[in-house]
């Protein structure tokens, strides 16, 4: 089968968008499965060093987006890293000290957690728009060093927390992701005609965004015949998701357009930097976490 599709795309693209493709998809792969390694580990240390040095790389690669020296960038590494170290460190406590009370280390993580999305969803949800309407917030020098605490530590935290607390919510959301990711490329290709957002970014289209869509209602479906669901409530989660998907990949987009980027790194062949590949993931973990958190949505419990 996979043969069938190589062979028919080697066939419909010129041999430069071929060879990008295959990069792309090989890339993915690799992503996939060192992902996965890392979360089928009992023991969370692979999973939490895997996130805190993709922490390290993300943070890099903004930096340089931001245009960010000396004092600044100080600060701004500063305040990114340190609700990730401390994060390590009560986990640590909790773990393996003695004597300590875990039950109350636990709802202290989870209301640093919910804190720390708050103030991202805040981020997304309100300045955003503004700086991509009027341009004034990425190219503010003295707000710039709150970029990286406001895109990547709220998503971090939450990943972190929620692996400890359950997997079963990391493991539906990347994949409702993903799966938004794949469909808006693969449906945009193939029938994208109108432009979602032409002066951010020229390859998002609306043909795009209900193929990302389409393919989380398959994922709900597949869910569906293995578990019992709100499919209705599972269907609005994952509208929400995909939403803010795309949300993020155009914020992104904007950003390195400022600066007229490609790319934000070149760490993934076929991709460009790990924030090329992960921008989806900003807004939309800080955000379903708090929709999930005060709606009541249950995710089936998946044995991992």
């Amino acid at each position: 089968m996979l043969y069938i599709f190589f062979k028919t795309l080697k066939e419909n693209l010129d041999p430069y968008k071929y060879n990008m493709l295959k990069k792309r998809i090989l890339s993915a792969s690799i992503l996939f499965l060192v992902f996965l390694s890392a979360f089928l580990f009992k023991s969370p240390i692979i999973f939490f060093t895997l996130v805190f040095f993709s922490s390290l790389i993300l943070l890099n690669e903004l930096s340089r987006l931001l245009k960010l020296k000396s004092l600044s960038l100080v600060v701004y590494w500063v305040l990114s890293i340190s609700p990730i170290i401390f994060f390590y460190f009560i986990y640590i406590g909790i773990n393996f000290l003695p004597n300590t009370n875990q039950d109350l280390f636990k709802i202290f993580l989870k209301d640093f957690t919910i804190g720390i999305s708050f103030i991202g969803t805040i981020f997304w949800l309100f300045l955003v728009p503004l700086d991509i309407f009027y341009k004034k917030i990425s190219s503010n020098s003295k707000f710039k060093i709150f970029f990286g605490y406001f895109i990547f530590t709220p998503m971090i935290l939450v990943s972190l927390f929620m692996f400890i607390e359950d997997k079963s919510f990391i493991l539906i959301l990347f994949f409702m992701i993903w799966f938004a990711d794949i469909g808006a490329y693969v449906c945009g290709k193939a029938f994208g005609k109108n432009k979602l957002a032409k002066n951010i970014s020229p390859g998002k289209t609306i043909e795009g965004a209900i193929g990302g869509f389409l393919s989380n209602v398959i994922f709900v479906f597949i869910l569906s015949q293995f578990y019992v669901l709100d499919l209705l409530m599972l269907l609005a989660f994952a509208t929400l998701v995909t939403g803010l998907s795309i949300y993020g990949d155009i914020y992104q987009s904007f950003l390195k357009r400022r600066i007229n980027v490609k790319d934000s790194g070149s760490i993934i062949p076929g991709h460009g930097g790990l924030f090329d590949r992960l921008d989806s993931f900003c807004p939309t973990i800080p955000i379903s976490y708090l929709v999930l958190i005060n709606c009541n949505i249950i995710l089936p419990k998946m044995i991992i």
